[in-house]
């Protein structure tokens, strides 16, 4: 090769690669939000008896708060049976129900059949609580007189709070009772990452992940 040949040679560089064009912050949004969304369905998927649980757990503390009204109208009504006793088994088995839930699935492990089943019980027992205060206190205000209950708005309030903590209790019920039908659909959802870099396209398998669902 003789010398000009090389002195060419060595002019004529290969033109650099293109940089490739930063995606836009709505893209870069997008696709934050969209990993995040796909983490939380692979918790989820680890953990899906946390709807249940989570949705029980709501349920208590609205319990909690509504114990006022209820306490205030047990006060006024302090004549009815077992209005009192009913609030009270309410109130201890609402708080008690949460530890029960975390006893019955838990972490790595098998859900435990036997806290199961006394989820359930603990379920009928405040919803049967709530139909006792109902009836009860429903069946002592119907024979008390009108201006009564408008000095008293409470009572009523109570009555409708007890109605509302029943169906509450029953969709509770519900979600943990259809919790193996559901965890399946869950569990087809893709949660398979997809990484893209020019000609480059790699997807990650997460199935490593939910083995251990």
């Amino acid at each position: 090769m003789t010398e000009n040949e090389n002195v060419l040679q060595n002019e004529v560089q290969p033109a650099p690669a293109p940089e490739p064009a930063k995606p836009s912050k709505g893209k870069q949004i997008g696709a934050a939000i969209k990993e995040w969304l796909r983490k939380r369905t692979v918790a989820l998927k680890r953990a899906t008896h946390n709807i249940p649980f989570v949705f029980t757990v709501i349920v208590s503390m609205l319990w909690l708060i509504w114990l006022f009204t209820f306490s205030k109208s047990v006060y006024l009504t302090s004549a009815a049976t077992w209005t009192g006793m009913a609030v009270f088994a309410n109130t201890m088995l609402s708080i008690l129900i949460v530890p029960l839930f975390l006893s019955a699935f838990p972490k790595r492990k098998k859900p435990n059949i036997v806290f199961i089943v006394l989820i359930f019980v603990f379920m009928v027992a405040i919803a049967l609580c709530d139909v006792l205060y109902y009836i009860q206190q429903s069946n002592y205000l119907a024979n008390q007189d009108i201006k009564f209950l408008e000095n008293n708005p409470c009572l009523n309030q109570s009555l409708t709070l007890a109605i509302v903590h029943i169906v509450l209790i029953g969709v509770a019920a519900l979600l943990l009772a259809f919790l193996p039908l559901y965890k399946k659909l869950i569990l087809k959802i893709n949660t398979k990452k997809v990484v893209e870099d020019n000609a480059l396209t790699e997807e990650i398998d997460t199935s490593e992940e939910e083995q251990t669902i």
